[in-house]
C-alpha cells in the first residue's frame, strides 16, 4: 500500500525547484508524445522553440497569462487560509461581461485612462460579490465551499450563454459587439497590472495584520481563534481578495485578446488554470506570477503543435504529460513515499 508523509522543513523554494524538475521531464515526454504521433523531431523541437522564442507567440503568452495570473495570485490567498474555492473560472466569466456592458453596452464614453480603469474595478467588484457568496454560504450555512463554489460557476455559465445569445446578440450570429479600438490594451500592459496585483499581495500577506491572520489561521485554525483572530473575517476577507482579482481577470481577457464573446459550450478553463497555478506556486503569490506565464505557454505551445498537423487528442496528451510531470514533481518534493 502506498502512503504519503508531508515532509517538514520543506521550503517553497525546493518546491519550486522541484516544479521546474517536474516541467523539464514533462516537455521531453511532450515531445516523445508528438513523435509517436508522426511529428518529426526537428518539426517537434521547432514548435518548442518557437513557442519561447518568437515574438508573436510571446505576445500571445503575455496575453493569455492575465485571466490565469489573476485568478492564481488571488487563490493563493484564499488557500492560505484554507477556503478552498474554485469559484475563479465564473469570476472571470462574470468580469469579462461586466467589462463587455461597460465599453460596448453602456453608451458611457470615457478617455483612455477611465475606459482601462474602470472596467477592471467594475469587473473586480463583481468577482468579489461572487467570492462573498462563496464565504456566505460557508461561515453562515456550513456549505463546502468546493461544491457551492463549483455550482455557482455553472449558473454563471447559463447566465452568461443568455446574455450573449440574448440582450448582447449582435446580428443574425450569436456574437457579441466587439471592445472599440481605443480601450484595447497591448499585451504588455496585461503583465504590468498583473505584476502589480503581485506584489501589491505579496505585501499585504507578508507586511500587514491581515497577512499574519491569514497565516496563523491557515497553519493552527484553531490556535489562531483562540489567540483572538476572528475566523468568519478572515474567510470573508480572502474570499473577497480573491474574488476580485479573478473579476480583473475576466477584464483583462476583454481588454487584451477576446475582444468579444459568443456562447460558451464548455468553460474557457483561465480560472481552473489559476487553481492550479495557485498549487503549483505552493500559494505564494510571486511564484504563482512565474507558474501562470508557464501554464499559458504550454497552452500556445498546445496551438503551435497543431497548427503543425498533430492530432488534438495528442496535443491535450502532450499538454497532461508537462502538467502532470510538474505536479508529481512538486508532491514528490512536499511528500515522503511510504510502502507499507
Amino acid at each position: 500500500m502506498l502512503l504519503l508523509e508531508e515532509r517538514g522543513g520543506v521550503s517553497r523554494l525546493m518546491v519550486i525547484l522541484g516544479a521546474v524538475t517536474g516541467v523539464l521531464i514533462g516537455f521531453s515526454l511532450a515531445v516523445l508524445l508528438t513523435l509517436i504521433a508522426g511529428v518529426s523531431l526537428a518539426g517537434a523541437l521547432n514548435a518548442l522553440a518557437y513557442t519561447y522564442a518568437s515574438g508573436p507567440a510571446i505576445a500571445s503568452i503575455l496575453a493569455l497569462s492575465g485571466p490565469i495570473a489573476c485568478s492564481a495570485i488571488g487563490l493563493t490567498v484564499a488557500y492560505r487560509a484554507r477556503l478552498i474555492t474554485i469559484a475563479s473560472e465564473g469570476q472571470v466569466i462574470a468580469g469579462a461581461i461586466a467589462a463587455l456592458w461597460l465599453l460596448a453596452y453602456s453608451g458611457l464614453k470615457m478617455g483612455p485612462l477611465e475606459g482601462f480603469m474602470a472596467p477592471l474595478l467594475l469587473s473586480g467588484l463583481l468577482g468579489a460579490t461572487i467570492g462573498f457568496l462563496v464565504a456566505l454560504l460557508k461561515v453562515k450555512l456550513h456549505v463546502n465551499e468546493i461544491l457551492s463554489s463549483l455550482m455557482i460557476n455553472y449558473i454563471i455559465l447559463v447566465v452568461a450563454n443568455y446574455i450573449i445569445g440574448g440582450p448582447f446578440r449582435e446580428g443574425p450570429f450569436a456574437i457579441t459587439r466587439s471592445v472599440p479600438h481605443e480601450y484595447r490594451v497591448s499585451y504588455i500592459i496585461i503583465p504590468a497590472v498583473t505584476g502589480l496585483i503581485t506584489l501589491l499581495l505579496w505585501f499585504l500577506m507578508s507586511r500587514t495584520k491581515l497577512g499574519l491572520a491569514v497565516e496563523a489561521y491557515g497553519k493552527a485554525p484553531r490556535a489562531a481563534e483562540t489567540y483572538g483572530y476572528n475566523p468568519s473575517r478572515i474567510i470573508f476577507s480572502v474570499a473577497l481578495i480573491s474574488g476580485f482579482t479573478a473579476g480583473i481577470g475576466g477584464a483583462l481577457m476583454i481588454l487584451g485578446f477576446q475582444y468579444s464573446m459568443s456562447p460558451m459550450s464548455v468553460f474557457p478553463g483561465y480560472g481552473y488554470m489559476g487553481v492550479l497555478v495557485a498549487w503549483l506556486s505552493a500559494n505564494n503569490p510571486l511564484a504563482a506570477f512565474a507558474a501562470s506565464l508557464f501554464i499559458s505557454s504550454i497552452a500556445v505551445y498546445g496551438r503551435l503543435l497543431q497548427a503543425s498537423g498533430v492530432p488534438l487528442g495528442y496535443v491535450l496528451g502532450a499538454q497532461a504529460l508537462i502538467v502532470l510531470s510538474a505536479l508529481t514533481a512538486v508532491t514528490l518534493v512536499k511528500y515522503r513515499v511510504r510502502w507499507l
